[in-house]
């Protein structure tokens, strides 16, 4: 075990944790820390794009095995947002995992998401028409949560009646994913509560649209595969993945476009496309630092460590997504480099099964805000981070008009 002295601690370094990543790649690609949440005990995080790969992969490395872990998967429990979420696919192993997974993977499949693309596109181009009628707009809340929350309804089929409510609700319900020295915050479990309550009501008065996949959820649970309670806990974690690394990258991009210009001048002038300049800038931009701590089944050796049956390895997606050995251009933005094996969206059993539409979303966000919205630029001085170490967005992203700048 490394010396104490040397623990990593991810909440010491928050959101701006990238140089401490490179120093730990650059000396092993692996530490032992502080656990992500007290209910684990010490836990070894993985640096590099290879540990973090394995990790993410490896048969031994759980959600929730049995034994030991049970005992921390019971304290998890007592937390209904984190019992809900246990209830999904995020936190679920084989055969469960694939059980809950196979019937969805069709509908938001590559050539499946395609066909969203005319239709997410006109809605972006839409909220930044509106947004540059006004004296100063934010990119964010005018034009990237509300066209995720667009996106949701036509992917879950289910319209939502007050989608500022059922967002703010899943931002707060994310929360209980936090790193965290303490429990898991009140306000996450009321918000847990209030979402489980309307999916619910939403089911109970047959107002899911056929089209969409909470109807292929229900449909699972009439032929007797799933439990209703399968259905509802998979919504609502779909209403907050489906919202979060959209967001969070859309506005991580904004920060980083602007502080390199030159990148930016790239697409403006058709060098690279939108959907090439997605793809970098989720490996750049990773919404999600890290993954959840996968828990050992068994005795196994990992990373030149021992890792004992109940102990927590932590994948740093982040940290694999500035790699070196994989991305040349490390923690600089290449929009040119045309790379696509990043980590943004995990990999495995458990890569994120809407990465198709966040990345459609993220270049028709992209290419609507900066076509349409040209003579604008990003108050840099201005933006409002989100309070979070596991994810890594915005709450405000101000545009203003070059000649309303303040002189310096």
């Amino acid at each position: 075990m490394t010396d104490q002295a040397d623990l990593f601690d991810p909440i010491a370094h928050g959101s701006d944790a990238f140089p401490e990543f490179a120093r730990r790649r650059s000396s092993g690609g692996a530490s032992w820390g502080k656990p992500p949440y007290p209910e684990v005990g010490e836990a070894f995080y993985v640096f590099s794009h290879a540990l973090v790969s394995q990790a993410l992969k490896h048969p031994l490395l759980l959600q929730a095995p049995p034994g030991a872990y049970q005992e921390v998967r019971q304290k998890i429990s007592a937390n209904p947002a984190l019992d809900l979420l246990t209830r999904s696919m995020l936190l679920s192993d084989p055969p469960r995992h694939m059980r809950l997974r196979r019937p969805l993977a069709g509908s938001l499949s590559f050539s499946s998401s395609n066909g969203l693309f005319d239709r997410l596109a006109a809605k972006a181009s839409e909220l930044t028409q509106a947004a540059v009628q006004k004296p100063e707009f934010d990119a964010v809340r005018d034009i990237g949560l509300p066209l995720s929350f667009s996106g949701l309804e036509q992917i879950l089929g289910i319209d939502m009646d007050d989608p500022w409510r059922i967002g703010a609700d899943a931002q707060l319900m994310a929360n209980a994913l936090e790193i965290r020295a303490g429990g898991v915050d009140e306000d996450a479990n009321d918000a847990c509560r209030r979402l489980e309550a309307w999916v619910s009501s939403v089911i109970e008065h047959g107002t899911v649209r056929p089209n969409g996949i909470s109807a292929q959820m229900l449909a699972e649970v009439e032929a007797g595969r799933w439990l209703r309670d399968d259905a509802i806990a998979n919504i609502v974690f779909l209403l907050f993945a489906g919202q979060a690394t959209v967001v969070d990258t859309f506005g991580n991009a904004l920060v980083a476009l602007a502080r390199f210009p030159e990148q930016l001048s790239l697409l403006e002038d058709g060098k690279v496309s939108w959907f090439s300049a997605a793809e970098e800038l989720l490996r750049f931009c990773a919404p999600v630092h890290y993954a959840g701590a996968r828990i050992a089944a068994e005795d196994l050796q990992f990373g030149g460590a021992t890792i004992k049956a109940g102990q927590a390895v932590v994948p740093v997606l982040a940290s694999a997504n500035r790699d070196i050995s994989v991305f040349p251009a490390g923690d600089r933005l290449d929009l040119g480099s045309g790379i696509s094996s990043a980590l943004a969206f995990g990999t495995g059993l458990h890569a994120c099964l809407g990465q198709h539409v966040a990345r459609l979303e993220i270049a028709v966000l992209l290419e609507a805000l900066f076509t349409q919205a040209k003579g604008w630029c990003l108050d840099l001085p201005r933006v409002v981070r989100r309070h979070s170490v596991l994810f890594r967005g915005l709450q405000a992203a101000p545009f203003i008009r070059p000649a309303d700048q303040p002189s310096v």
